[in-house]
């Protein structure tokens, strides 16, 4: 057994390269593994537990007033534990070094209010004078505690000093009135004030809006729903949504599911691809050591002790792959939870390194090695020591036609001859140009997508460079004509954008409806196809997760509904349901909105182009003078969010390619090595027949080409999975993703495989100048 042991090694030291390449790309995807569970695990944890130590509610609901006292009531509703609320507004913001439009979503600080409790920095609850903001804003200003800030009401002013930096719960994510999915917090973000003197400024003594519930053990959001829903309608409820659909938790929450998706996939695919590595580089050298192997169970070794020699190999390079990508998986983990933080103004995040994620990767590393021994070497029980004394016949092929390569001269015909004389073969080396082939290809087309679906949606919808929202909804007129004393504005329209609640049967979304006029230049309903829309003149344009979230389809009918006009409730037909990349909307003319809401000539929002060099101007003459706008999204600057904030997430789809890349480096070149390797007394002999270099270039040449075109003929059902596991990971309530992959995809693709099969069929000749003919004569022990 010892020298059989030492045979093995030996062999393995021959085959050093094909050793270590697999070791590499398990290492991949213990790396890939252990890394994003690491990020998991943090951002779970610390999210979660921030959840539960300040109280997050299990029910969310927004009225435009309701009287404080009444909260008491909802605690007699069976189901219902608690009831809080508090005061909220978005409010602009004034002061020095603020310079241009932006604002807080200002909420009042109720002691008495359990539920969301808000982490305040330091501890102190504000008086009269002070405010807390959210991180977010407090980076992007450069803002610093001791400032003075202003808050504007109605025109109004009034002062704070900066007491220190706020977040609260289910506000993790803040999403601003421009709708931007992606902010810096640059021009909104959360604080927190005195609540009597939010109450003072606003004019709303003893109300609130925001209104958060606890359910009992053993009640759910369906039970209580209906009860809650009829009441709140009676104070003009504007939404009304469980925490799992509340925008801040939602966004959080499906950051976590990618991961989760994310960390498990590819993990699963690079050991799939080591697996395979293993089991071919296994499976060739019992091949190699039919005739040892046969003499070894001649001696009386039996299957499991010739077994285990092997399982010693494939532990080893487990290991060294294991622990390769532990080491890696820490820098890169630690990188993308502080994105992650950073993203999510998580409070005081702190990184740590769990155990039991390296623990899961060298179990992971191990079961894929036992897995390719298993495959690999499973055949050492059917080899039987009499018959291992001779080479194994070889097997004989079909013929193939003479028409096929009539036009092709002797060696080429050899080359082919070679490739379906081994099928087997032929379909590794296949495999290896497959697989990085195909991944590549949609990796490449994740990373446009992405693009796509940011830059794209301002290019093709958006088409407007300022879009400015009003405080409070006035006229079609009025809103159109307040520009008209502003030098450089453009083309201009109006829209409406309105909180809705809509119904189909038991199931009810919290939204905000789009008008828009027939016909517009600026703003166009698209969906991931490139297919534009008008509103339609009669029903609603659904977003297909809106659609699904109500189980409708087109043709069905829903009641819409809004908090400015409760008791107005309308069924529309249901014209057109619409995947869209970015967002999730509903879309009605704007001409329809007073017949579906009662709300005359409503207009909160103005969308104009600029000419060039005036944006500035605009802004600074709109920001000295317009004291009613609420928000001023230039298209220039949510643009450079977006790219800002996109740079991590293409980062790590440029690591995916090259990671794919390097792996088909690694698969290619090995697996054409191995290949080579058996066949040494092939081309010993072919060379004592005389056969030139540049013949046998010519039939490795043919090999080529041909394991190329078999590899793209593989790759293509492996396209259609890669292509439908990604598009199923990178999917959430913002965003739905549509894998294109482009011509431009395919060659770079190509371009590569080619390239590798150039280098390796390089190394192959290399290998070929250093056989010696006489080893042709000699039977191999």
């Amino acid at each position: 057994m010892k020298y059989f042991a030492k045979n093995l090694f030996r062999s393995a030291k021959r085959n050093l390269g094909t050793y270590i390449g697999a070791a590499l790309i398990m290492a991949l995807g213990v790396f890939i593994f252990v890394s994003m569970n690491d990020t998991f695990i943090n951002l779970k944890g610390q999210v979660y537990s921030y959840y539960k130590e300040n109280n997050m509610a299990d029910i969310f609901a927004n009225v435009i007033s309701m009287p404080k006292e009444r909260l008491k009531e909802f605690e007699d509703y069976p189901g219902i534990k608690r009831a809080s609320g508090i005061l909220s507004a978005d409010l602009r913001i004034a002061g020095e070094g603020i310079g241009d439009i932006a604002n807080l979503h200002v909420l009042s600080y109720d002691e008495e209010a359990y539920l969301n409790r808000p982490l305040l920095k330091p501890e102190s609850p504000p008086n009269s004078e002070q405010i807390f903001i959210g991180s977010k804003m407090m980076k992007a200003r450069n803002l610093k505690k001791g400032d003075i800030i202003s808050l504007i009401h109605n025109g109004e002013s009034y002062d704070f000093i900066i007491a220190g930096v706020a977040s609260a719960p289910n506000y993790i994510y803040a999403i601003p009135p421009s709708g931007a999915v992606i902010s810096d917090g640059r021009d909104y973000d959360i604080a927190i004030v005195n609540s009597d003197k939010l109450e003072k400024i606003l004019g709303r003594e003893n109300i609130v809006n925001e209104i958060s519930f606890e359910t009992e053990s053993g009640y759910s959001y369906e039970e209580v729903r209906y009860s809650l829903r009829e009441h709140l309608s009676e104070y003009g409820l504007q939404s009304f949504t469980n925490k799992e659909k509340q925008s801040s938790y939602n966004m959080v929450d499906g950051e976590i599911t990618e991961l989760t998706g994310t960390g498990t996939i590819l993990p699963v695919v690079f050991m799939s691809m080591s697996v395979f590595m293993l089991y071919t580089v296994l499976k060739k050298m019992i091949d190699n050591d039919r005739s040892l192997i046969g003499t070894m169970k001649a001696m009386g070794l039996r299957n499991s002790e010739l077994l285990g020699a092997y399982l010693v190999q494939a532990i080893i390079i487990s290991f060294m792959g294991a622990f390769i990508g532990c080491i890696l998986a820490r820098p890169f983990g630690m990188y993308m939870f502080n994105q992650y933080a950073e993203f999510f103004s998580l409070p005081s995040p702190s990184y740590i390194d769990p155990l039991s994620t390296k623990i899961k990767g060298f179990l992971i590393a191990a079961t894929s090695s036992i897995v390719a021994v298993i495959l690999g070497v499973g055949g050492i029980t059917k080899i039987q020591a009499a018959e291992a004394m001779r080479a194994a016949a070889p097997s004989v092929g079909n013929n193939f036609s003479p028409s096929i390569i009539r036009h092709f001269n002797v060696m080429h015909k050899m080359g082919i001859r070679s490739i379906l004389r081994s099928p087997f073969r032929t379909f590794f080396i296949a495999f290896a140009i497959a697989f990085p082939f195909a991944l590549s290809c949609t990796l490449l087309a994740s990373e446009n997508a992405v693009n796509k679906m940011f830059v794209g949606y301002f290019e093709d919808i958006a088409k407007y460079d300022v879009k400015v929202t009003m405080e409070n909804y006035s006229s079609f007129n009025s809103v159109f004509n307040s520009l008209d004393s502003i030098d450089g504005v453009g083309e201009r329209e109006i829209i409406c954008e309105i909180p809705v609640t809509l119904k189909s049967q038991n199931h009810t979304k919290p939204t905000l409806l789009t008008g828009i006029g027939r016909g517009s230049k600026l703003y166009r309903i698209c969906d991931v196809d490139d297919i534009f829309y008008e509103p339609p003149g009669e029903g609603i344009i659904l977003n297909s997760r809106i659609a699904k979230d109500l189980n409708v389809k087109e043709g069905d009918s829903i009641e819409i509904s809004t908090g400015y006009a409760p008791k107005k409730k309308t069924k529309l037909p249901v014209s057109k349901i619409i995947f869209e990349a970015f967002g999730s909307g509903c879309y009605v003319d704007i001409q329809n909105i007073n017949q579906y809401l009662s709300l005359q000539s409503f207009s909160n929002t103005l969308i104009f182009n600029t000419q060039r060099g005036m944006e500035d101007n605009i802004k600074k003459r709109l920001t000295d003078d317009s004291a009613n706008i609420t928000s001023f999204s230039s298209k220039r600057d949510t643009l450079r969010i977006y790219q800002d904030r996109m740079k991590s997430s293409k980062f790590m789809l440029r690591m995916f390619i090259y990671l794919a890349l390097f792996s088909g480096v690694v698969l290619i070149y090995n697996i054409s090595l191995i290949s080579i390797r058996e066949r040494k007394t092939e081309f010993a002999t072919m060379k004592i027949m005389g056969v030139l270099d540049t013949e046998l270039k010519q039939m490795i040449f043919m090999e080529q080409l041909v394991y190329l075109i078999c590899g793209l003929i593989l790759s293509i059902p492996l396209l259609k999975l890669f292509k439908w596991l990604l598009e199923s990971l990178l999917v959430s309530e913002s965003f739905t993703l549509k894998l294109n992959i482009e011509i431009s995809m395919y060659i770079s693709s190509l371009i590569f495989c080619i390239l590798m099969l150039y280098i390796s069929g390089r190394a192959i000749l290399k290998t070929i100048d250093k056989i010696n003919p006489n080893d042709s004569l000699k039977e191999r022990g």
